[in-house]
């Protein structure tokens, strides 16, 4: 068997995609089409909701959008931002994956967000750039200062990189098979080669190594700690690309060691995919907790 975490990133949307048709991935189903895994990441901002309109943003170049609740809006202007940006919109072939969490977020009055950073594996100028994107929807949208995140799968890298940096600005993390642990996914070669130019280190892979600590999200959690930002992580116990024990439960034993809250629910029997990720009660009342 070919080492999962080696696997190529397009290869890895599908993994943690398919299950929303087919329960768990099955590692016994052929490759998938390379040309429909291309078309999956959309390029361009459109989605409908029930009780939510769409606003596409652009911050430096970079698809975004803002879903605000069409009905009464929560009387704190909270948010929840989505890490990769596109599961809280339409796919490339027009499904929206996070239907269930969005659909809920806007019925309770929450809007919801999310910025195009690639896949960047938490580099500092993504996170800048994320930080422009917060900027622009505190000042300009009047959103609640504390922002709670989604980061699933890749986009756990995403989402913790911008958070360290800026705990202040956290109130809660929901993490779906998060990668929090750039050592295990997508595995320092990767973090060199995965980010588009712009959004990347700027390193050699000597370099990195040299300077994990200083930019590996795992490694930086006393400053959400400090902040009193809550976690929580919903992750399956066969999950091989991302490794349950190493991004999940060794980020709740530093964390809780530091003092922070972080509950790590496990779905038995799950890989790096299925519905249980995508419909979890135990999240959603999270992110939706006074």
């Amino acid at each position: 068997m070919r080492n999962l975490r080696c696997l190529p990133f397009s290869c890895l949307i599908f993994i943690a995609t398919v299950g929303i048709s087919h329960g768990a991935a099955d590692p016994k189903q052929p490759e998938p089409d390379p040309q429909y895994i291309q078309r999956m990441i959309p390029t361009k901002i459109a989605g409908s909701y029930a009780k939510g309109k769409l606003i596409e943003l652009r911050v430096r170049g970079r698809k975004a959008y803002l879903v605000k609740p069409t009905g009464p809006v929560d009387s704190q202007k909270r948010w929840v931002w989505t890490f990769p940006f596109w599961l809280d919109i339409n796919d490339g072939h027009g499904r929206l994956h996070h239907r269930f969490y969005v659909d809920k977020l806007l019925a309770a009055g929450f809007h919801v967000a999310g910025i195009d950073v690639g896949t960047s594996c938490g580099s500092p100028a993504a996170a800048s750039v994320c930080h422009e994107f917060y900027r622009s929807l505190i000042d300009q949208h009047g959103l609640n200062p504390r922002v709670r995140l989604i980061g699933q799968s890749n986009g756990g890298l995403m989402a913790y990189a911008w958070a360290f940096r800026h705990p202040e600005c956290v109130d809660r993390i929901g993490g779906i098979c998060p990668a929090t642990d750039f050592r295990t996914w997508p595995l320092l070669p990767n973090v060199i080669n995965f980010p588009d130019k712009g959004l990347d280190y700027g390193l050699t892979h000597a370099q990195l190594a040299a300077r994990v600590s200083e930019f590996n999200p795992i490694d930086n959690l006393a400053p959400l700690a400090k902040a009193g930002v809550k976690i929580l992580q919903i992750h399956g116990d066969k999950d091989e690309l991302v490794p349950t024990e190493a991004n999940s439960f060794e980020l709740a034993r530093r964390y809780k060691k530091l003092g922070g809250s972080a509950q790590i629910v496990v779905i038995p029997g799950l890989g790096h995919g299925g519905m249980p990720l995508y419909e979890s009660t135990p999240l959603i009342e999270f992110l939706l907790a006074p």
